[in-house]
């Protein structure tokens, strides 16, 4: 099968071809959902008038030969959620024209060759969340995200090319970003104060910008020794007043970590915090740690030379310990010499298992 409904040859059909067309598309009046998976020879989809105006959901999946979504530039009218997955012979959604004004979600992945969605976001006041996956070959988003009201998700992972956003920033929403394993990217662009929540995983030619981190940033996660010294260097993590979600990675740059690299003061509004991947960490030298008077979530992960706790505040309800040999040895039930700080937190998980089972 090489096209869906391809009403190009019209002029040439017969008639039981006619009529078997017209019922093709008199079913299809209806349809709301489309998934299309693993039709290697496809070349073209439907045209936007032999689609349903109801179509809310398309999903094409495995279409090894499909380039473009829509020579015409133009979807369903009415579409929510489009997903394209290993279209292995995609360069772009639609060479012109622009995505539909209804449309809610995005979402493509293994699409190597993809360079571009649309040349720019227009109208497009519902969409709210944008995920992009392992297409090596995009090098930005389309121009206008600023403009996107109701978006709360950017996901940007494992792009190779991807060195850039497009110059407008952020919409002014409630808005995550999570970037992670985009080699070339250098920086977000000015105006980053609109983020409620920042990811940063594995992006090592990154630089946090010099305006700092946004006040009303509610949750923070970086792994990699550039970005967190950067942080260090303003000593701005304390700064963060609205901060409940903080989460440290040293991920392949960890070596490099000392304990005194870490001697900052966290937010006092912290509900959660998780440092994980530092080898060469002998203690948790946090300032003040004892005095955070809402953090009920802890974990500690991949630390193999850690020894010790600080005192623990007495809000502390969770802690999960992973990875961590020696600080297992030093929380053994009533007999380590870390027992006394964890024994009156409810729930304590070290290597998977409660510390109050046999």
């Amino acid at each position: 099968m090489e096209c869906l409904l391809d009403d190009e040859e019209e002029d040439t059909c017969s008639s039981s071809s006619m009529m078997n067309k017209q019922n093709v598309n008199a079913s299809t009046c209806h349809l709301e959902d489309l998934y299309i998976d693993g039709c290697p020879s496809l070349r073209c989809l439907p045209s936007i008038h032999q689609l349903s105006a109801s179509l809310t959901s398309l999903f094409i999946l495995n279409c090894s030969k499909l380039t473009t979504l829509s020579s015409t530039g133009h979807l369903p009218v009415a579409l929510k959620h489009l997903t394209v997955r290993e279209c292995s012979e995609l360069t772009t959604l639609l060479p012109k024209g622009q995505l539909p004004e209804t449309l809610e979600s995005l979402s493509i992945w293994f699409c190597y060759k993809l360079e571009s969605i649309v040349e720019k976001f227009h109208n497009n006041k519902a969409l709210c969340d944008v995920t992009i996956f392992k297409c090596q070959k995009l090098k930005s988003l389309p121009e206008g995200i600023e403009t996107l009201s109701s978006l709360r998700n950017i996901r940007v992972s494992k792009c190779q090319d991807f060195s850039s956003f497009p110059k407008g920033g952020f919409p002014n929403s409630n808005l995550t970003v999570s970037l992670s394993e985009c080699k070339k990217l250098e920086a977000l662009p000015s105006g980053i104060h609109t983020l409620s929540s920042l990811e940063i995983h594995r992006c090592p030619n990154m630089s946090l910008s010099e305006e700092g981190l946004p006040t009303k940033l509610a949750g923070l996660s970086i792994e990699g020794i550039k970005q967190y010294k950067a942080l260090m260097e303003w000593g701005s993590i304390h700064n963060l007043t609205s901060l409940t979600y903080l989460n440290i990675s040293g991920g392949l740059d960890g070596e490099s970590f000392q304990d005194e690299d870490l001697r900052i003061t966290l937010p006092c509004t912290l509900t959660s915090f998780g440092i994980s991947n530092f080898p060469k960490l002998k203690y948790l030298p946090f300032k003040d740690f004892e005095d955070l008077p809402s953090l009920s979530y802890l974990e500690i992960k991949n630390c193999p030379e850690l020894t010790s706790l600080p005192i623990l505040p007495s809000s502390l309800l969770q802690l999960y310990i992973y990875g961590c040999p020696l600080l297992k040895e030093a929380c053994k039930r009533e007999k380590g010499k870390e027992w006394s700080k964890i024994a009156d937190i409810p729930c304590v998980r070290i290597h998977h298992k409660f510390i109050y089972d046999p």
